[in-house]
This record gives structure tokens, sequence and C-alpha cells, in this order.
């Protein structure tokens, strides 16, 4: 058999996109909205494992739709960034399989990350507004001193020298702000640093502490239940989650070894990273190519074969596309 080129390889996982994924589409679709249809309320369908197993489906079907969308050859950190990631998400969809419990343990460290993910927001809102206020002071300086040295001024040369002065001590402001990694920086440039601060204060931080309550909240609620909902040997694992143990529980370690090895070589910056090939070889390059379209055939196989009691597979077909 001739061996295949990454052409080739990327035409295959179109091709099996083409074929699979709307249909499987449909099944995850019309699963979810049924099983919605079985409960009285909102709230208990939120708090449901299956839920969360049902919606993991969907959302691992929202990421094959978006990956590898063009037919140029993915670069290396690309490439095994997807595999990596593939990987990962296969492992989730048969925990779920082999034991149904782990709904709750992904949703329990859905929650959590969001709680990580607020607060860390709002530490970062909140160094913000400190940096902003601080860049008002200087801002308003700068214009102060434009005043005072357009006042002083005897001729047209001075005005002008005191106006280009102050546009550069403005654009190093700027730059001082580029290089804290701001996420509101060019919004501050704009709107001018003071009145930034100002929104932040009064609408970006009360609504990210309003969101984060609401997390709070449904951890708590959670937690309260953990004990009825998840078997000893899963009540720490959404907080001591390890990638080699889960691998592990559904029968991909080896897996696990050959794809963590080429990823730890070219993805972290370590001496042999720095000072060693920094790309996947043709052959090596070719077989991630093929671990990529082997996982998306295995991740289309196991949402459709999923089964668990009160799951109807009913295909829901879109009009509005």
């Amino acid at each position: 058999m001739l061996a295949k080129n990454p052409d080739q390889i990327i035409d295959e996982i179109h091709s099996l996109r083409a074929m699979r994924g709307e249909i499987i589409r449909s099944l995850a679709d019309g699963r979810l909205f049924f099983y919605r249809k079985t409960f009285s309320s909102d709230d208990q369908f939120e708090r449901d494992r299956l839920t969360w197993i049902l919606r993991s489906h969907s959302g691992t079907l929202d990421k094959l739709d978006t990956l590898l969308k063009t037919k140029a050859s993915p670069e290396t950190f690309q490439l095994l960034a997807s595999a990596r990631n593939l990987f990962e998400n296969l492992v989730w969809i048969r925990l779920f399989k082999s034991n149904l419990e782990f709904g709750h343990v992904f949703y329990e460290m859905l929650v959590r990350q969001q709680v990580d993910s607020i607060e860390g927001n709002i530490a970062q809102v909140q160094a913000e507004i400190s940096l902003f206020r601080t860049c008002a002071d200087l801002d308003r300086g700068i214009s102060d001193r434009l005043i005072s040295e357009s006042e002083s001024a005897s001729s047209e040369e001075e005005r002008a020298a005191a106006t280009h002065s102050q546009h550069e001590r403005r654009e190093e402001l700027d730059r001082h702000v580029r290089r804290s990694f701001t996420l509101y920086g060019a919004a501050a440039k704009y709107n001018g640093y003071s009145y930034q601060t100002h929104l932040l204060q009064t609408k970006a931080l009360p609504k990210l502490e309003e969101t984060l309550a609401e997390c709070r909240r449904s951890l708590s609620d959670f937690e309260k239940e953990k004990a009825s909902l998840l078997s000893g040997k899963l009540a720490n694992a959404a907080s001591k989650w390890n990638w080699h143990d889960r691998a592990r529980d559904v029968g991909m370690l080896a897996q696990y070894d050959f794809l963590y090895r080429y990823t730890s070589r070219l993805l972290h910056s370590t001496p042999m990273n720095l000072i060693t090939e920094k790309g996947l070889s043709e052959s090596e390059h070719l077989l991630m190519l093929d671990y990529l379209f082997v996982t998306i055939s295995d991740l289309y196989d196991e949402i459709e074969e999923f089964e668990a009691p009160g799951i109807a597979d009913v295909f829901l077909v879109r009009t509005d596309a």
C-alpha cells in the first residue's frame, strides 16, 4: 500500500466530517432536546448528570466542526495541540460511557473552573482599575505640563515642541499600558483612562461579582448533594484530576504515553526543545494527522453509540441552516 501524503489525510478528515458530522449532530441535538422534556423544571434538568454528558457531546461536535477548516496542512504546534485536545476529549467521552457518574464529575469541574476563571477576571479588572487610575493622574500631569509650557513659550517653535513632547509622553504611557497586558487597554486609550476606570468600577466589576456569586451558589448546592451523587472513588475526581489515571481507566494509556511524549518535547520550552529540532519529521507529521483522523472517527462512534436510561435516539433536523 502506498503511503499517504498530508493532503490525502486532510481530505479524509473533511470527507469523514461531511459524511458523519451532520447526522450525528442531529442525533445529539435530538437526544438533548427530548431528554429536557422529561423534566418538570429547568433546575432539575440542569442538575442531572446525563444533561452534562449530552452537552459534552454537543460541545465535542462543535469542536470537530471547527477543526482543520481549510485544506492547508497544520503547523506543528497546531497539529500537536489539536491531537492532545482530541485525545483528552475522547477520554472524557469514554469515561461517560464507562460510568455515568462522570457526568456529575464533569459538572463539578465545570463550576469550579468557572469560579476560578471569574475570580481571575475580577482580580484582573481590579488591577486594571488601579493601573488606569494611576495613568489618569499621569495623563492629567501631561496635560497640565503642556498648558504650562505653552503659556511660557515665546515662539511657535517652542509651542510646537511642547505639543510634540506631550505626544511622546502620551505614547510612552500607552506603551506602558500595552506592556501590562490589559484586557481593557485599547478601550482605555479610546475612552480615556479616567472614564475607563469609571466603566470598570460601575459596569464590568459588579457584573462579574454577580456572576461569581451565582457560580459559588451552584457549587455550594452541588457540594451539599455530592455524597449522594458520587461514589467514594469519584468524590475527589474533579479537584484531583489526573489524565494519566483517567486514560488508564478507559484503556488509553498507550495513547497517553505516545501522545504526551511528542507534546511534552515540542510544546514545552525545555532545554531539549530549545537546542533540538523544533518541528515534527515528515513521518511524524503524517502520524499525527492520521491520529487526528482516527480520533475524530472514534469520537463520532462513541457519541453515536452512547446509551443510557432515559435517552431516546431521536433525530432533530435543523431548519434554520
